[in-house]
């Protein structure tokens, strides 16, 4: 049973024991955002009121919302920086919010809104930075197109920031929460796929340009490309793999058209990125186009490319330095 499905038994439980029909949807439908968000504080102070010391910690002991991180600080410290200044002159990075609008991981991005914590204020913990950052540039790029409707100004912005992701409930060896450097590249649809292919090897070249630069040279690092489009891509798409290995060495970048994870997140243009260790391949980052800035700003000649790098695995699984 999914997880749609589990918690819909369960409010169905909850409306047959507490004699109110259809109690989901009247405080969902009825109740305006300012009087639901009343209504849930008032239950959250009731409930806080009733808690012990000796409760609060034991919540903090076997709960792994709330537990820290497993990766060393200091190591995530100093991926951080290398990131942040592998970054080239176009790109801004911005210090998210731990909160978002309710519905930015569901509405942007399409994916089911369990994916995010929701909170009791309208907003959800954020679940992918790059949702965030979607919604950043498109805010940015709608003041560009205030001043000139047709502007192709791009929007190029980066974030390191902490991930709270409750999907993983079900093996209690992965953590609810760890770290993701994001990118995303918005602007104009240009001739043939030009704004797309340039995204494409641009995310790359900063993704591979920090791992060099954090774990060294004689880490093995791997590139797919895929295209999902169905367009005709195949040379552009050869041609950004054989500049990135002219420029990296020790990576191999090769295409792989019998991928099919992502296909309904990503629709054109994808990668993954994979790093190996003690002769085992991690996955570690991946990224693609989306539709996101088209649909934000109701505008079919908006194009965004999103990546995001694990930086905890990578600092996990290179933890020494």
């Amino acid at each position: 049973m999914g997880a749609p499905e589990l918690a819909s038994r369960i409010t169905e439980r909850i409306e047959r024991e507490t004699g109110v029909p259809g109690l989901a949807a009247l405080l969902a439908e009825r109740l305006t955002p300012a009087d639901l968000a009343s209504l849930l504080l008032e239950m959250s102070r009731r409930r806080a009121a009733d808690r012990t010391p000796a409760q609060v910690l034991a919540q903090y002991e076997r709960d792994r919302f709330v537990r820290p991180s497993g990766v060393a600080p200091a190591r995530l410290l100093d991926w951080e920086r290398v990131a942040l200044t592998s970054l080239p002159a176009s790109f801004e990075a911005v210090a998210l919010s731990p909160v978002c609008p309710l519905g930015t991981s569901s509405v942007v991005a399409g994916v089911h809104q369990d994916w995010a914590v929701t909170t009791s204020r309208g907003t959800e913990v954020v679940s992918d930075a790059t949702n965030v950052l979607a919604l950043e540039a498109a805010s940015r790029r709608r003041q560009l197109l205030r001043q000139d409707a047709r502007s192709a100004q791009a929007v190029h912005l980066a974030a390191s920031h902490r991930l709270l992701r409750p999907q993983f409930s079900g093996d209690p060896t992965r953590s609810a929460h760890f770290a993701l450097f994001a990118l995303v590249s918005a602007g104009r649809a240009g001739s043939g796929s030009t704004f797309e292919l340039g995204a494409l090897e641009t995310h790359l070249r900063v993704h591979l340009t920090a791992l060099r630069a954090f774990l060294g040279s004689e880490v093995p690092l791997r590139v797919t490309i895929s295209d999902f489009s169905g367009r005709d891509r195949e040379r552009e798409v050869e041609a950004v793999l054989a500049s990135l290995r002219a420029s990296f060495e020790g990576v191999t970048a090769q295409p792989d058209p019998g991928r099919t994870h992502g296909r309904r997140y990503y629709p054109g243009l994808c990668f993954h990125l994979y790093g190996q260790a003690n002769e085992h391949e991690y996955f570690l980052a991946d990224g693609g186009e989306v539709d996101w800035t088209q649909r934000l700003l109701g505008n079919a000649k908006e194009r965004l490319f999103v990546s995001g790098l694990g930086s905890e695995r990578v600092c996990t699984i290179w933890g020494d330095g």
